[in-house]
């Protein structure tokens, strides 16, 4: 699969945080793609710059890296990015609501910041409590910065449902001796029709991008710039 998109270094700066006496103080800090800090319990939507999202999905493994593509040994990554492109279309063209093609693209864009947890982990209640104020937060620093619908419509997750059930039926390996339906936590009985690439990290980046830019053109107004103009 040849993918050509041009778009920027990813050191394209994000606006520089608040300073008080020359130094940030938002408490503790994450590095980011393009060398700049995220504040992961202070976030920020105007801080949020579509490259550096589509950087840390495209490296950020789904299904905990449980993944191999059939055909292609070679092929072991398979990216919340890549993931995210197959949501946005499905409920484009499946679910038929173009209307909300961006809120599935980016309805994982939280984990640019909190990575991809499982959901076995996810939602335990041990972790749930903490890990969802979290993710809300972030969701709706995404919302402000893109011009979401938020809390995210319930067609989000019938696709990422679907996508779900796609992976786990093409590239997730399952032993004959395992038994598989007790204890699972997708819903199969939608499948996305997509054959699931597995792109490596640098072309989910450009496949994730161009959706992006594709996405935020068709709607009817602008609520961030084009990764191309992303300064």
């Amino acid at each position: 699969m040849t993918i050509v998109h041009h778009h920027t270094n990813i050191m394209t700066p994000t606006p520089a945080p608040a300073l008080t006496n020359g130094q940030p103080v938002r408490g503790q800090y994450m590095h980011s793609a393009n060398g700049r800090k995220i504040y992961p319990f202070d976030p920020r939507g105007e801080e949020i710059n579509i490259n550096v999202v589509a950087h840390h999905l495209a490296t950020n493994n789904r299904w905990n890296g449980a993944t191999q593509h059939k055909r292609f040994k070679t092929r072991i990554s398979y990216s919340v990015a890549e993931h995210s492109v197959y949501c946005a279309r499905y409920i484009r063209d499946v679910l038929k609501r173009p209307d909300l093609e961006l809120e599935a693209l980016l309805h994982d864009g939280p984990e640019y910041v909190t990575g991809d947890m499982i959901r076995p982990l996810k939602h335990d209640p041990r972790i749930h409590p903490v890990i969802k104020p979290l993710e809300d937060s972030w969701e709706k620093a995404f919302a402000d910065r893109f011009g979401l619908i938020f809390p995210l419509p319930k067609e989000v997750k019938m696709a990422d449902e679907a996508v779900c059930a796609a992976e786990a039926e093409q590239i997730v390996p399952k032993h004959p001796d395992e038994e598989w339906q007790s204890g699972k936590m997708h819903d199969d009985k939608h499948v996305a029709p997509y054959e699931i690439q597995m792109l490596d990290a640098y072309a989910a980046k450009e496949f994730f991008l161009m959706e992006y830019e594709d996405a935020i053109r068709r709607r009817s107004n602008f609520h961030a710039l084009p990764s191309s103009l992303d300064l």
